[in-house]
């Protein structure tokens, strides 16, 4: 050990081996004195090896004592928190089952309403063109409560986890016809026009009637906020081994860069009076959502304020599910 390792005054710790050759903590100090013309330094040092030892094993049995207090913790908390958790999911499971009986239920009031809606109206007894008007009235408002039945059913199903999906072959272009073709007098009698007929044939596997829904739900959202004037486009946009791609955009209002993220909530409606106003319950998206889960598929949205909005979506080719 050299002078040159020593620091004046400083207490320092050094690893030196023993006589028997095993390494020892020794801590040692120095200080220089100066007899007349000579320099000469002390040393004074005490071999701490047990404490150094000592405090070695302390610091070691805390940090055993600390990892079994945070995981007898965890177990607890985890223990008490299923416990204190279990109420509310059965409170939750109640209400998903409650939303799901009372939309099964309610559809046949419905149907029975919207079916004498209809006798009523065409019953040539009724002259009253004030009645007229009230019985087509109560048609308009039974079959918005019939689509958010509807709509609220599947919710509650696909919060279950009871939607099946019905594979089959299906020509995806007949498809994007028959709804183009479908909602073309909406569209008209809103004054927008609307494109995308005379799709070729494409054979994809999947559930017809959900895919079907799917499309019915976004060009029916681009149709209500697309004002008079406007153009609402269905296009099929490509596709390759794996997937399909085809995509439906309009001229309308657009969506906000705050909203863009949103509009796949439950209940969640960018322009709330113009929802309200037009029927809209703000579940269409969520579905749609749904749908293509189901389908493994994707769905794209571009927009801007002002500007229209581009909903693309994702669909596979051969879907394996059943």
């Amino acid at each position: 050990m050299t002078p040159e390792k020593f620091v004046n005054a400083e207490v320092q710790v050094f690893n030196l081996p023993s006589e028997s050759g095993r390494l020892i903590n020794v801590m040692m100090t120095t200080k220089i004195i100066q007899v007349g013309d000579i320099e000469q330094r002390i040393y004074v040092g005490k071999d701490v090896t047990a404490l150094y030892s000592g405090l070695r094993k302390a610091t070691y049995m805390l940090v055993i004592l600390g990892i079994i207090a945070l995981a007898v913790a965890s177990f607890f908390g985890h223990l008490m928190a299923g416990r204190a958790i279990i109420p509310l999911k059965e409170a939750y499971d109640k209400q998903k089952q409650f939303a799901a009986d009372a939309s099964h239920e309610l559809r046949t009031p419905l149907a029975v309403v919207m079916a004498s809606a209809d006798l009523l109206l065409a019953d040539p007894s009724i002259n009253n063109p004030f009645l007229k008007e009230v019985i087509g009235d109560v048609k308009s408002e039974v079959k918005k409560m019939s689509k958010l039945v509807s709509d609220l059913l599947m919710v509650a199903r696909s919060d279950n986890n009871a939607l099946k999906v019905k594979i089959q072959e299906t020509d995806l272009g007949k498809i994007l016809t028959q709804n183009v073709r479908m909602m073309k007098p909406l569209a008209e009698k809103k004054g927008i026009l609307l494109t995308g007929e005379g799709f070729r044939k494409i054979i994809i596997r999947c559930d017809e009637q959900k895919i079907k829904q799917l499309i019915l739900i976004l060009v029916d959202n681009a149709i209500k906020y697309t004002p008079s004037g406007g153009t609402v486009a269905v296009r099929f946009d490509g596709e390759d081994e794996q997937k399909v791609i085809f995509s439906v955009s309009d001229s309308g209002i657009g969506i906000a860069p705050e909203d863009k993220d949103k509009i796949f909530e439950r209940f969640y409606r960018v322009d709330k009076a113009r929802s309200r106003e037009m029927g809209g319950n703000g579940l269409g998206l969520s579905i749609a959502t749904e749908i293509l889960r189901l389908h493994e598929g994707q769905i794209f949205v571009d927009s801007e304020l002002g500007q229209g909005t581009k909903f693309t979506v994702e669909l596979k080719k051969n879907l394996d599910r059943h």
